[in-house]
């Protein structure tokens, strides 16, 4: 509106009001309506900072870490060790080390066990998993559930638990309520995909700004046929086209000391589909899982400590950076760097410091 002064007894000249005529700017307006940090920079989201968690020394050297607020999925053939990864990294990530403010006792980590394949030996696996900060979903008798309240259950804990780890084992075996409920004899299409789908709709803003992490595993099932791939992945491409981090298993072997002796865990090939930090993707490693400890760190220190020339020789292996210490064997030199105080994580940083890393 405008105020009107009488300058003379006929002449009436309209003067602004400030207050009450100065109009918004669009930028103004959107976040007088929508809130005040809704309309940021470049340099504001350049300046973030994400905690950057690792999987392990050898995973990390083609993925750089997982970052909070990260979609991943790890995918590949009938055990290779997708979920003993998931579980590995999960327990890193509840060190108090990578708490944050909204969870300043370290980050609590949600299982979907969809699959219903969680034994006490996979947890017991897994030494350093905090159980106090690990919450388990699963069906209880009388209650199946089915694969919208499974993601339903997700999208509540995405939502009111900032800093979450949630693994989804898998996103292959979500069952929809159609499936549950009809009979062997129905052929429809599984619509598990459209409930994932949907699910990304959902939560796929609330998982960065809560700094969320989600992991879903996935199958890689049989496809024969002329020209096609002999492995297809099961899960739909909604979560496919979501994923900031992917990792794939190549393949897998049994890992022995001795062609004739025990098994004591196995090593797989894996490699960065999608990275979510500044390594190209496409890279390779070998991981080694083994039983009653999880993801080997030690081994896999050691091995790239080796092909850096940090840790000399082929038979006897020899540390400088530890007095020269010597070790006959890589298991004999593995048990030596369990042994020095914070022995892995020094000769871990050497290396990162020769890649680049730090």
């Amino acid at each position: 509106m405008a105020k009107k002064i009488k300058k003379e007894e006929d002449d009436v000249i309209p003067v602004l009001d400030d207050k009450k005529d100065k109009k918004l700017s669009v930028e103004e307006n959107v976040k007088k309506q929508f809130g005040e940090n809704i309309v940021v920079d470049a340099d504001y989201i350049c300046s973030k900072i994400k905690k950057i968690i690792p999987i392990s020394p050898s995973l990390d050297s083609i993925t750089g870490g997982i970052p909070e607020g990260s979609w991943v999925i790890f995918t590949g053939q009938p055990k290779c060790g997708k979920s003993t990864t998931a579980l590995f990294f999960a327990a890193t990530a509840q060190d108090i080390k990578y708490a944050q403010p909204y969870c300043p006792k370290g980050r609590d980590v949600y299982y979907y066990n969809i699959e219903g394949r969680l034994k006490k030996r996979d947890i017991n696996s897994i030494p350093h998993l905090v159980r106090d900060r690990f919450h388990v979903i699963e069906s209880q008798p009388g209650n199946i559930l089915n694969a919208s309240s499974y993601l339903e259950i997700a999208d509540q804990f995405i939502n009111e638990k900032p800093g979450s780890i949630h693994i989804i084992d898998s996103y292959s075996a979500l069952c929809t309520e159609a499936e549950q409920t009809g009979s062997m004899a129905d052929m429809q299409r599984a619509d598990g995909p459209k409930a994932l789908a949907k699910f990304c709709r959902k939560t796929c803003n609330v998982v960065p700004v809560n700094n969320c992490i989600v992991i879903g595993i996935t199958h890689q099932m049989g496809n024969p046929g002329m020209g096609h791939s002999p492995w297809k992945e099961k899960s739909g491409q909604a979560i496919a086209y979501q994923s900031d981090v992917k990792l794939q298993c190549l393949y897998h072997k049994a890992w022995k000391l001795t062609q004739e002796g025990a098994q004591i865990g196995q090593e797989g090939v894996w490699t960065a589909l999608n990275t979510a930090l500044n390594i190209s993707p496409g890279n390779q490693c070998t991981s080694f899982i083994r039983y009653g400890i999880g993801i080997d760190i030690a081994k896999e220190v050691l091995d790239m400590a080796i092909d850096l020339g940090i840790v000399e020789g082929k038979t006897w292996y020899t540390f400088p950076m530890f007095d020269n210490a010597k070790a006959q064997g890589k298991e004999k030199a593995c048990e030596l760097l369990r042994g020095i105080p914070n022995g892995i994580e020094r000769l871990y940083d050497e290396i990162k410091k020769m890649l680049g890393m730090l």
